[in-house]
């Protein structure tokens, strides 16, 4: 069938205004972004060595991608949108990861500048310690401390990360240790060795960690406000660390409501207790795959020799296991400022120590935690921990009440 001229004409006249709406329509402008800095504030001299942002558009999603250091002011559509960025710096000489996040951004002709908030960022460690409190809250004579001790991992990503297998470790040697190692196996920047060895029970997945969200390690499970007012009620634990005694006076309390960490191994003959002085390192160990109690046992045995700073004398130590740095996916070197000497774990791991107070002997530490510091909110809303590998940088001494 012919179609007939005047219905040509109408069909012609109909595509010619749409296609000059859509025209008119898809005609987005594009404005120069110029990018403001907000590095963190104790951050120094710093050069940018690499890094990328991505901006999308919440509406249409599309994505911009600007390589970092800009060479040049990008132009970038109109439009909402969300950010994240990551950027290598070197800070003082060494070598830092900064991230940023930003949602609900608007793009226009008056707002064609961006001001980006970095905050410290570290890919590879996803859990973490928030908390250490090894203290313990002051007994009621006002001498020492209870048995409250607790330790907190923090899930530091987006995704639900499983805590099966994790351990939980003591270093051996003090960070006011002066004696010099002779084993070359027992080099911090070889090996860190442990004197405990406490792993998170499970077969994989039968530990989650929600994003931004932490379990809690205890000593003893037990609401010890009943025992010393003002103590920590810890009845709320996810684990805590039992040591079965059968000898002697010395008793460990279990609750059994409470599972119990799977113990590789102590150099104690009775129970652990955590340094109350604050003088060695922490660490979170990821074995291996495959990794039983009894290889581990086997295979990493750490005694070795050293030369006493005290005598001159050449002398043995045991009672420890080595831990390939590899292994460790947190560390934390921990000592009071007066008697620190050198770090347990070596700088790769933790290039500084936390301390909780200048003397060794301050009973203003006890009731007092280290605490990491927050860094930033992560794309998802989940807070976002400090974590610099610089223990005097991520964390803060803070009251446990």
């Amino acid at each position: 069938m012919q179609m007939k001229p005047f219905k040509l004409l109408f069909l012609g006249c109909l595509i010619a205004g749409m296609l000059a709406a859509c025209s008119n329509d898809d005609v987005i402008p594009t404005y120069d972004v110029n990018f403001g800095y907000e590095m963190p504030s104790d951050m120094g001299t710093y050069a940018i060595e690499s890094g990328k942002l991505t901006l999308t558009e919440l509406n249409t999603g599309s994505v911009t991608v600007v390589e970092l250091p800009v060479a040049a002011a990008p132009r970038v559509a109109a439009g909402t949108y969300s950010y994240e960025g990551t950027m290598t710096v070197m800070a003082d000489g060494v070598k830092r990861m900064l991230r940023t996040v930003g949602n609900q951004v608007e793009i226009t002709s008056t707002t064609s500048s961006l001001s980006l908030n970095w905050f410290f960022y570290n890919p590879d460690n996803l859990l973490v310690f928030s908390e250490i409190f090894v203290t313990g809250s002051l007994n009621a004579k006002g001498t020492s401390g209870l048995y409250d001790s607790y330790f907190r991992i923090y899930n530091n990503t987006d995704e639900t990360q499983y805590a099966d297998g994790l351990a939980i470790v003591e270093s051996k040697l003090t960070n006011t240790d002066n004696n010099t190692i002779v084993t070359p196996e027992a080099q911090r920047n070889a090996n860190f060795l442990a004197q405990t060895v406490y792993v998170i029970p499970g077969t994989g997945h039968d530990v989650p960690i929600l994003p931004g969200h932490s379990i809690k390690i205890v000593d003893q499970a037990l609401d010890w406000d009943e025992q010393v007012a003002g103590a920590l009620d810890h009845r709320d634990a996810d684990f805590e660390w039992y040591d079965e005694v059968t000898t002697g006076s010395v008793r460990d309390t279990d609750n059994p409501d409470v599972p119990n960490l799977d113990k590789w191994f102590s150099y104690s003959a009775t129970i652990w207790l955590p340094s109350q002085q604050c003088n060695r390192s922490y660490a979170l160990v990821r074995f291996p795959e495959g990794m039983t109690t009894e290889t581990f046992l086997a295979g990493y045995v750490g005694d070795y020799t050293y030369v006493s700073s005290v005598t001159g004398k050449e002398m043995a130590g045991n009672k420890c296991y080595r831990i390939p740095l590899a292994w460790i996916i947190d560390g934390v070197n921990l000592c009071p400022t007066e008697v620190f000497t050198i770090s347990s774990l070596d700088s790769s791991v933790d290039m500084s120590y936390s301390a909780i107070s200048d003397k060794n002997s301050d009973k203003n530490r006890f009731g007092k935690m280290f605490a990491r510091r927050e860094s930033g909110i992560s794309p998802a809303g989940n807070v976002v921990l400090m974590d610099t590998d610089d223990s005097a940088r991520d964390f803060e001494v803070k009251s446990v009440k």
